[in-house]
């Protein structure tokens, strides 16, 4: 064995050493679970430094209760709680019954709350003693508990200190605007005093609402939204909130509004805004086309005009007839452009 390779043998040896000595981390996060009694949401947020957590941690059914599973997360615990508190069980007595019968309780941590706003809250016994046990590199000198509000609770651990949790609860409590906002706005509340103290990776916003009696609407889960791996989750969070709460469709028809006032620059910046938000989204390329040729510029208007007829090619046949691209009819460029899309096999743009 030549010297190089003996150097290279023992530096593997090394680096399997030493991660096989780093104790596996278990799923720590930061959570919230709320209930709103006038428009009988039920809501469950949650951040972790820990992979999928927006799909592991919440569950909530309508009408009846949600619950945060998560440390070592028990996805049965979910399912479990919402058939207890269905047989008329409290939350303090659901949380007792699930945990009695877990031999891996000490692992672990779940809220429940009910329809009536009650809420409880369990915290593993490993779980709060690893915080304080130098042996364990990943957790020690960090902090876990909870704080119980009116409708809400705030649970986690792996914190940076106990301010994430009074951060939330603050933030919820009087927070404005609709439940998903404010949980929202209650994980960055959390985020803000250090969050998970290993830093950030995943995060879920779950919110359900009963179907009203005779109402149109078929769908329980009103948002229903979660990023699993990324460095900064809240920043896709924001933005895929953003699109379910229709923010993009509302800042398009104020972008119409400001340009039939002759407001132009307005029009386009309000349209690039929505834009941000949806980058994939034709109709509001199309939208942003339509506000440069209101402002009377047609090479500006081609740009996003492209893109929307590249993502959907139909709508060149809707820019032919469609009165605010009158003025660029005659243009050579809106001709080719329009020209191919319509003469292209399959109708699109490569």
């Amino acid at each position: 064995m030549t010297r190089r390779t003996l150097t290279r043998s023992l530096t593997t040896a090394l680096v399997l050493a030493v991660l096989l000595s780093v104790p596996r981390v278990a799923s720590a996060t930061f959570s919230i679970i709320a209930y709103d009694p006038a428009t009988h949401e039920f809501g469950v947020a949650v951040q972790s430094h820990a992979f999928g957590a927006g799909a592991a941690v919440p569950y909530a059914i309508p009408g009846i209760g949600a619950v945060a599973t998560q440390a070592a997360a028990n996805r049965l615990y979910g399912p479990k709680a919402i058939e207890l508190l269905k047989q008329g069980l409290s939350p303090a007595d659901v949380v007792k019954r699930l945990t009695d019968e877990d031999p891996g309780r000490d692992t672990r941590q779940v809220a429940v709350i009910d329809a009536n706003g009650r809420s409880a809250v369990y915290t593993g016994k490993r779980v709060i003693d690893r915080d304080a046990d130098p042996k364990d590199p990943i957790h020690f000198g960090d902090y876990a508990g909870h704080i119980t509000g009116t409708n809400f609770s705030v649970q986690g651990n792996t914190l940076a200190s106990k301010q994430v949790l009074e951060n939330m609860a603050n933030a919820y409590a009087h927070g404005t605007g609709s439940m998903a906002e404010r949980l929202m706005a209650a994980l960055d509340a959390g985020q803000s005093a250090g969050g998970d103290s290993r830093g950030m990776q995943s995060g879920g916003i779950l919110v359900v609402r009963p179907v009203a009696p005779g109402s149109n609407a078929t769908v329980e889960r009103i948002v229903d939204i979660r990023v699993d791996d990324t460095i900064d989750p809240f920043k896709e969070l924001h933005r895929l909130l953003d699109i379910t709460l229709g923010v993009p469709r509302k800042l398009t028809d104020e972008s119409a509004a400001q340009a039939k006032a002759g407001r132009f620059d307005e029009a386009i910046a309000t349209a690039r805004k929505a834009l941000a938000i949806e980058p994939n989204s034709d109709t509001l390329h199309y939208a942003l086309a339509q506000r440069y040729a209101q402002a009377n510029r047609p090479l500006m208007a081609l740009v996003p005009l492209r893109e929307a007829i590249r993502l959907h090619p139909h709508l060149a046949r809707e820019a032919l007839v469609d009165p605010i691209f009158a003025s660029m009819r005659d243009l050579g460029e809106f001709k080719r452009l329009v020209e191919l899309a319509t003469t292209t096999p399959g109708g699109g743009l490569k």
